[in-house]
This record gives structure tokens, sequence and C-alpha cells, in this order.
């Protein structure tokens, strides 16, 4: 059996104010291309399918066609939901593709979803986890779990997984090895304070945990547990690494192995620093003008639209900024006023915050209580 591991479509999304729309047909449809190539049998599609709640119609029919032709190939899909999607939405007909091997999980309504697929002496079990929160599966239980590792921990002891057989975890969550965060970018972000973080251990069960949430693609603790990552990059933290595509192949020894394949964006994102006089004058490795850019300008003196004549090599430049002596000194600046508020009294930081929040200096009990919360801080 052959299982593509996909992840984090966010069909829709605009980048920069540009929409990504048909940069994502693009790739879908190189997508499907690896499907016939590789001769895949099952497609998992590991949440934040879209990139908002309500998805834009060209989203919706984007997905609707990608989920046809797979279906028309013969695939099998299994899809979950991702914290950007709307539980509802991605649930709809979600009965009617089952007759058509296209399972959805975008609820968790009391059990995870079990599916169970066969290729000839193969058998795999799947278990298909949308994006939940503990509050959400504390409210529905009647439990009480204060973490998202707790809730996590619950959930797959309910699963009652057979290690006997080969089990796949479907699962949209923040997972850590030994409190180590996956490598980020700037288009995804995680709870403040750890709260959602998942140690990759509370997986062992499972033959392979097909991540998503993530847009990097990387192997957490084990090889097999694993952020398939986005289908294109999505800010420019990720110009430096390329998207691939996880193939995943079960032989009748139960052993799964792995390969990958790269993704090759219709416009790639890429950073270029240099004078505007050598861009336009073509003295510089100029690579693809069609790409998505970042251009910064060395330039001293200010340039009269600069973002236009950037246009002229760039159309598609995404953002121009500056690097010069003014940048340099403001960096001076920004790092002399981190070094003076780490040298202040927390007690101070604290005064002066919420002065600039409520205009009025905190009375005499919320210092009070303030102070009592950072003695048992430093305790």
């Amino acid at each position: 059996m052959k299982i593509l591991h996909l992840s984090d479509l966010h069909l829709g999304k605009r980048v920069n104010e540009v929409s990504m729309i048909e940069d994502q047909k693009y790739i879908l449809n190189q997508i499907l291309k690896i499907t016939e190539e590789e001769s895949i049998d099952v497609v998992l599609l590991c949440g934040d399918i879209y990139d908002k709640s309500i998805p834009t119609i060209e989203a919706v029919h984007l997905l609707d066609d990608f989920l046809s032709r797979l279906n028309d190939a013969g695939k099998k899909v299994l899809m979950i939901s991702g914290n950007h999607d709307s539980g509802e939405r991605l649930s709809f007909g979600k009965y009617l593709f089952s007759k058509s091997n296209i399972y959805i999980s975008s609820q968790f309504q009391g059990e995870v979803e079990q599916i169970t697929l066969h290729d000839g002496d193969i058998s795999v079990h799947f278990y298909l986890l949308p994006f939940v929160k503990p509050v959400y599966v504390n409210h529905l239980l009647g439990v009480q779990t204060d973490t998202y590792e707790e809730c996590m921990r619950y959930l797959i002891e309910q699963m009652q997984v057979d290690t006997d057989q080969t089990n796949i975890l479907l699962a949209h969550q923040f997972v850590t090895v030994n409190r180590k965060s996956p490598e980020l970018s700037d288009s995804e972000t995680s709870s403040l304070g750890g709260l959602d973080n998942i140690d990759y251990r509370v997986f062992d069960d499972f033959d392979y945990v097909a991540l998503g949430h993530i847009h990097k693609p990387q192997a957490m603790g084990r090889e097999h547990v694993r952020y398939g990552g986005s289908i294109l990059k999505y800010s420019f933290s990720e110009i430096n690494g390329a998207k691939k595509a996880v193939i995943l192949t079960i032989n009748e020894k139960k052993e799964i192995h792995l390969s990958h394949r790269v993704l090759y964006p219709m416009h790639d994102m890429r950073e270029i620093k240099c004078s505007i006089e050598e861009l336009l004058n073509g003295e510089i490795e100029l690579g693809n003008t069609e790409d998505y850019m970042h251009v910064i300008l060395t330039n001293e003196d200010e340039i009269f639209d600069a973002i236009g004549k950037v246009r002229k090599v760039y159309p598609n430049v995404m953002q121009i900024s500056f690097e010069n002596r003014k940048y340099m000194q403001s960096l001076e600046t920004m790092e002399f006023d981190k070094h003076h508020v780490m040298n202040q009294n927390p007690l101070n930081l604290f005064s002066e915050f919420y002065k600039m929040q409520n205009h009025i200096d905190p009375d005499e009990k919320r210092m009070e209580i303030i102070t009592s919360i950072f003695e048992e801080v430093d305790r």
C-alpha cells in the first residue's frame, strides 16, 4: 500500500495581499500527477484544508475539483480539519463522500473515527482526529484534562489501539520533543506558555503519525512522527526550505518505508539585497523575475516610488525593505531599548504597561496582587 501524506493546503490564502489561488491550482495539479506516477492508493489531508473558517468560493471550487479528480483516479482520501477550518463547513457531504472512498472527520463527536483500508494482504487502521482543544473534549465527555497533552493521552487510551496491527493516526496538533518545539515559520504560531505542547511519545502506539499544523516538513522525535508541511511557501521565513510530499510504502511485513517528492511551485519565494541601481541595470543575478520577491534595498537616499521601480524588474514583488545606515541606527536603538527593559524592575515594567493600557497608575491593591505573583514565581 502506498500513501501520500499532505497537510496545510490553506486554500484561498492571501500572502502580502496577493491571492495564492492560481499557485494552489498549479501545485495541486502537480500533486495529482505525483499520485499517478507513484501509484498512490491513499491520500491523507491532515488539516488546515482552507485558510479561513469561511472559505472563498474559489477555494471551495478548488477543493471540489481536487477531490473529484482523486476520486476519478481511484484514490482513497482521508481528511481531517485543522485549526483554520470550520468543522461544520468541511463536513458538508461527508456521508455522501464516504460512498466514494473520501472519508472526512472534521468535528470530534466523542470518539475518534477509525477507517480500515485493505490492499491485498495488507490492512491498515487509520484513526482520524480533527483539531481539538481540551476545553471542548472536557465539556463533551465530562472529563477534566488541563493540557493538550493530557487531553491527547486520554483520547488515545479510549481508542484501544491494537499494537499488533498497522495503525496510522491523522492529527493536527502542536507536537514537541522533550518540550523542544518544531521549527516554525512566520505563517504559523503556537500558544503562549506551551499549553498546546504534546510530546511525541504520547503516540508510541502508532506505526506512523501524519501531522498537520506546522509548515516546515519535519520529523518529531522519531522518523515516523512527522509533519507533512504546507504545500507552498506562505511566508518569506520559509524561503530556504523546499516543500515535499511524504510517501509511505507499506509492505507485507508491515514495514513502513518513507520517501519524498519535492513540490515545485509556479512562483518561488525569494529574497535579494542590492541597490536600486544594481537592480535596474542588471548588475546582479536576477533569477526568475516572475518569482514572489522580498527586495532589500541598500540605498542611503530616499527612492521615489521604490515599489514601482522594483516592479519593472520583478512584477510579482511582494515586499520591499531597506538596509542602510538609518536602518542600522534603528537596530541599535532597539537593542538599547531591549537592554533597558531587561534591566528594569519587573514591578516598574508592570506599572508602566498598566498605565499605557489604562491611562492611570495601578492602585495599591493591584500592586500588592502583582507583587505576590512575582514573589510566587521567584520561589
